[in-house]
């Protein structure tokens, strides 16, 4: 009947634990440790109903012991759980360091073989250890390592110089994100996918840099440009595609330097911040900065230069020639296929192409940005934009997409107004700019398309009313008289 009572009693226990588990589980609390509980709930349970009379006497003692181990073992570990753990997640109390739950545990652990052996068995480990001078060596010799660790991994954890996730950097220059600090090492996560075990006390007695502390990551790279480039264009530049990157953030600011002279390039160096750490989000995002700015430089005429040797003439002066030489003949094919410009003759078309450009972005780079100012309009020609809106909430909202054959940016050419969302894009793509010049000349001869281009951007200005939740704009006739003072032109029919 005894045995069937434990039985019961286990089951309950069991269940008892499980249900506790699944609602720490469900408010994320810590759950208590479920595992070592059920298995000497399980021993408690099992052992009475098993057939141990036939064991010899020596052979029942030790295993009545491991049972009493069992128990004395699952209940230090649910005290703590009970004492430390749930009040540190409920912030009754501060947040025990898991390590000061292991070593706690450990010597719980210890105390309780030494009580039981003794109790149970008649035998006294501390005395056996004691009187063993040899034995003492031993042990001592052999817990010296991991005793400096233990203590070494406690004053980690109790300084809070850093916790997991966080990006180090060890003094041999090794570096990788902290997976998890146990009583005897620090494990690390490298850029290659390895894990990096480096011993508590190496790392408390040698130089370590936590790159994430401050709660953003800094990375500097150099970029190496041509002598004929000034470097009062290039630093701005360089600046401007930083800045224009998502992940870059604007405070700290990106730092743009010149760093030195070289044998054939002037090398800068970019100093960067953003939110992510590690390796693989620095490389990435140096990856894309120096993608954007081969972008950038080929739309200015210039170009990275690499080490020759060759005779040649000195350069006076570098080519005044943007990256694509778009002909005459295509530009006008493009801007009649526009509907803004369809009813256009021959002669007013080429007056236009003749001031046309076009112009290669890469992948995640900025053709126009919400606020800024403006003089020209763009047509997509190939690849894929999208059009962010800054709403009330400082969040910017994807609005819409445009691909091959879509128009932006007329609003600033025909109003001298900021620009009104900010176009970025998605893939690489080709685009054509039309600038305020070229209209402006357009108009010139021939003034009654004023009252056609006006009622075009009215309609565009009612679709970004409407985008903006409601705010008015101006009238048709309003528009037409900014029109003619921005261009200087008289209507007349």
């Amino acid at each position: 009947m005894g045995a069937l009572q434990n039985a019961a009693t286990a089951l309950v226990g069991m269940l008892s634990l499980v249900a506790l588990s699944a609602f720490c589980r469900d408010r994320s609390l810590p759950r208590p440790p479920l595992r070592l509980s059920l298995l000497a709930l399980t021993c408690w349970a099992l052992l009475p109903l098993l057939p141990l009379g036939l064991l010899p006497q020596a052979t029942r003692t030790w295993v009545d012991i491991s049972d009493d181990l069992f128990v004395s073992f699952a209940t230090i570990r649910l005290v703590l759980w009970l004492v430390l753990e749930l009040p540190g997640s409920l912030r009754w109390l501060p947040a025990p360091p898991e390590l000061l739950i292991q070593m706690l545990s450990l010597g719980g652990w210890g105390l309780a073989a030494v009580l039981v052996v003794r109790q149970s068995a008649k035998f006294d480990l501390v005395n056996l250890v004691a009187t063993s001078a040899v034995l003492t060596a031993v042990i001592g010799l052999a817990a010296q390592e991991g005793l400096k660790d233990l203590f070494s991994g406690l004053e980690l954890q109790l300084a809070e110089d850093f916790a997991i996730g966080d990006w180090l950097e060890l003094a041999d220059g090794r570096r990788g994100t902290v997976v998890s600090l146990t009583w005897r090492e620090t494990r690390i996560r490298t850029l290659d996918d390895c894990l990096l075990l480096v011993p508590n006390s190496k790392i408390t007695s040698d130089v370590l840099i936590n790159r994430s502390y401050f709660g953003v990551s800094c990375d500097r790279f150099e970029v190496g440009l041509d002598y004929d480039f000034p470097p009062a264009q290039a630093l701005p530049l360089l600046e401007r595609v930083a800045l224009q990157h998502p992940l870059v953030l604007s405070q700290p600011a990106p730092i743009v330097r010149l760093k030195a002279f070289l044998d054939s390039s002037i090398s800068y160096e970019l100093q960067i911040w953003q939110k992510a750490a590690g390796d693989r989000a620095l490389l990435e995002l140096r990856s894309q900065l120096q993608q954007q700015i081969w972008y950038a430089l080929r739309r200015q005429g210039q170009s990275i230069p690499f080490p020759v040797q060759e005779m040649r003439p000195r350069r006076s002066a570098a080519p005044h020639d943007p990256q694509l030489p778009a002909s005459q003949e295509s530009c006008r094919r493009v801007l009649a296929s526009l509907p803004i410009f369809a009813d256009l003759n021959e002669e007013q078309l080429q007056l236009l192409a003749l001031d046309s450009q076009l112009l290669t972005f890469g992948p995640g780079e900025s053709v126009v940005r919400e606020g800024a100012e403006g003089d020209s309009l763009y047509c997509l020609l190939r690849g894929e934009v999208e059009v962010l809106k800054t709403m009330e909430s400082q969040r910017s909202v994807r609005v819409s997409t445009l691909s091959a054959g879509d128009v932006f940016g007329e609003m600033t050419l025909f109003l001298d107004a900021p620009r009104s969302a900010t176009v970025r894009t998605l893939e690489e793509c080709l685009l054509m700019r039309l600038g305020r010049p070229a209209v402006r000349r357009l108009l010139e001869d021939s003034p009654a398309l004023l009252e056609r281009f006006a009622g075009m951007v009215s309609a565009r200005q009612a679709e970004l009313d409407l985008i903006s939740r409601g705010q008015h704009g101006e009238s048709p006739s309003g528009l037409l008289e900014t029109m003619k003072r921005l261009f200087a032109v008289v209507g007349r029919a």
